[in-house]
């Protein structure tokens, strides 16, 4: 469906979402205005490589960004960098900002995910998150100057970083409030495959352990108390104990939102509970679940800016995820949860539901995973079926 010249579309997040969305837009034939209205000063770019190869590498990393000026300029797209959002209208379909107001004709959010902190922490010199560019390289200059670091969470994010220090030497001590880190993710026989990395690479890692205190003095964070007594003495605390959907700004606005998650409802087309809204990314829960991974990101970004031209998909990638631990590629297909777990082959684990393959976990097992992958996706419909309700029951916004 092609789309008045003058109709502007908006989209609220300078990411890969946020990106992606307007090629998708493009393609779908929109021909319009679009702006993307980002609060980094940076284009947009790839986060992957923040918590991988930027807190390896010999010299500070660029700004690994997604496409070149060229392309973007091809793109035709106006790109608002520094720019923070406030509060939305639908009715009146405008977004404050603090750079004034943005009117738009269709709107896709695109805000992503914020770190989450613990009290007490945040501010403190020598305590870092890890969620931007900039984030990336102050975790980058701490690791070279420790011999001690203290990582909060061992989830992805938490062992990409400890991988990163103990490949500089340095001495890690991972400290997770669970029982069996990953479990919720990925089930207790994978959670176990993928802890045993650490140990076999001299991570030190603590479950059902909390942090009580900590110990400062000018230079920053001197020690870490913990809720088992102990007291561990470091360089540096990283905390990588999740994120949470950035939609603070959405409050008053009748854009539903998940109560248990706090993303955006939507359903497989992306539309939203208001009028010509699509949301995508980190920010997105889709059918009530949220995915918090590249692949999912790129392409509900691209699906939700279709959308917005008229173009009737449904977002049906299967859910995919990578990662790096100590020299080990992991990677993650399909539904992981709520499914029986079986170890096929060393370092390959199957889940199945009613006999059914319906996701894997590999440890250097890429054939295994791309196979599956194939399979599962072979599976999905891709577009919206003529006077088909949506599986989401959120009703799609009409042109």
């Amino acid at each position: 469906m092609s789309t008045l010249p003058d109709r502007h579309l908006l989209i609220v997040g300078a990411g890969l979402a946020g990106l992606r969305a307007a090629e998708g837009a493009r393609g779908a034939g929109w021909s319009g205005p679009i702006t993307i209205v980002g609060d980094e000063p940076h284009p947009p770019y790839d986060r992957p490589p923040l918590s991988k190869a930027a807190l390896l590498s010999e010299e500070p990393p660029g700004v690994p960004v997604l496409r070149s000026s060229e392309v973007v300029e091809q793109l035709r797209v106006r790109h608002l960098s520094g720019v923070r959002v406030h509060g939305l209208d639908t009715e009146g379909r405008t977004v404050t900002t603090s750079a004034g107001e943005l009117g738009y004709d269709a709107l896709v959010i695109a805000t992503g995910s914020a770190t989450t902190t613990l009290p007490g922490l945040t501010g403190l010199p020598g305590v870092h998150v890890l969620r931007r560019y900039d984030d990336a390289l102050a975790v980058r200059a701490s690791l070279a100057r420790s011999r001690r670091v203290v990582i909060l969470g061992a989830g992805f994010i938490g062992s990409e970083i400890a991988s990163a220090a103990r490949a500089r030497g340095i001495e890690v001590t991972v400290v997770e409030a669970s029982g069996r880190p990953l479990e919720r993710a990925v089930g207790p026989l994978a959670a176990a495959l993928l802890m045993g990395l650490h140990a076999d690479a001299g991570v030190r890692l603590l479950t059902r352990t909390t942090v009580s205190g900590v110990r400062t003095s000018e230079r920053g964070v001197d020690e870490v108390e913990l809720s088992t007594g102990e007291t561990l003495t470091t360089d540096a605390v990283v905390l990588g104990i999740g994120a949470r959907p950035a939609t603070a700004w959405l409050a008053g606005s009748n854009v539903a939102l998940d109560p248990r998650s706090g993303g955006v409802l939507c359903d497989r087309s992306l539309a939203t509970s208001a009028p010509e809204v699509w949301a995508a990314g980190d920010v997105a829960c889709v059918d009530g679940e949220r995915s918090e991974h590249w692949t999912a990101a790129g392409e509900q970004g691209r699906v939700a800016g279709a959308n917005a031209a008229g173009a009737g998909e449904l977002f049906t990638s299967v859910p995919f995820a990578w990662s790096t631990w100590h020299g080990h590629r992991i990677q993650v297909v399909g539904e992981t949860t709520a499914a029986d777990e079986e170890e096929r082959e060393p370092g390959f684990i199957v889940y199945r539901r009613d006999g059914i393959e319906v996701g894997a976990v590999g440890i250097d097992s890429p054939g295994p995973i791309a196979r599956l992958r194939r399979a599962l996706a072979a599976q999905a419909p891709s577009r919206i079926e003529p006077h088909t309700a949506l599986a989401g029951g959120i009703a799609p916004a009409r042109e």
